[in-house]
């Protein structure tokens, strides 16, 4: 799965090169910075009840719009088209979804630096009764496993799970793999550690995490590549940590633990 996704990202690389990179003065120039994200991923982006996105990397991208003197137009975009074939084409000027930085994906898409360290983990139904965890156990021989498409928790399920006989069951959507994970049709999901930590906060006794982390990952904001946005958003991070805004983004936003 991971060598066939290399040789998308080699065929988007080539189609990227005929087009014209975006820039921060074409971004200035048209008043307003198009993002891109998958709002599943609570509490990194996320409708609230109003219907309106909302979150930690929104914020993180609201500000990167302010220091740039745009508007910032966020658009839903379902991670398998977001990364990296809506960047790439250049329908979004930049994308951020709790987007982890790659050495495949880098060469497709500048990276800004890193702004989170997180996880991809087993979320379970509270109580865990399919008994999953991880480091593996004989448990997990035989069970279904749920990832979102193109994720890293895909490819550490197709490389980790699948030899050792786990089903993996891919979805486009994070929720409706979620939903599988609460009626027992499947034994876990694969996803973001702070997802766990938000889902029981919201969510008390209904989802847990199982085991310890299959693989740590760095979050990254992506432009097209060699944008100078990427370089613009560096700066923005830089600022929001110098200032304390990072930090205090952090506590609104991620259950500590």
């Amino acid at each position: 799965m991971k060598r066939a996704f290399l040789c998308l990202l080699t065929l988007t690389a080539a189609a990227a090169t005929t087009a014209h990179a975006t820039t921060v003065a074409e971004v200035k120039k048209k008043g307003v910075l198009v993002l891109g994200t998958d709002p599943t991923f609570a509490p990194f982006e996320f409708k609230g009840a109003d219907g309106q996105i909302q979150g930690f990397e929104i914020d993180l991208a609201r500000a990167v719009a302010k220091d740039l003197g745009v508007k910032l137009d966020i658009r839903a975009v379902g991670f398998g088209a977001l990364m990296p074939q809506s960047v790439t084409s250049g329908r979004v000027d930049m994308a951020i979804s709790a987007i982890t930085i790659t050495p495949e994906r880098a060469k497709v898409v500048s990276f800004s630096n890193a702004y989170f360290r997180s996880a991809q983990v087993f979320i379970v139904k509270g109580g865990n009764p399919a008994k999953v965890g991880w480091p593996w156990t004989a448990d997990l021989k035989g069970k279904t496993v749920g990832v979102q498409a193109n994720t890293t928790g895909q490819f550490a399920a197709q490389d980790i799970l699948k030899p050792k006989g786990v089903t993996i069951k891919v979805y486009d959507d994070f929720a409706a793999g979620l939903a599988d994970v609460r009626a027992g049709r499947i034994a876990a999901l694969i996803g973001d550690a702070p997802t766990v930590a938000d889902l029981k906060k919201r969510l008390p006794g209904q989802f847990e995490q199982a085991g310890s982390p299959l693989v740590a990952e760095d979050y990254g904001m992506v432009f097209k590549k060699g944008s100078d946005l990427a370089a613009a958003a560096n700066q923005t991070l830089a600022r929001l940590k110098s200032s304390g805004e990072y930090q205090k983004l952090l506590n609104k936003w991620i259950v500590q633990k």
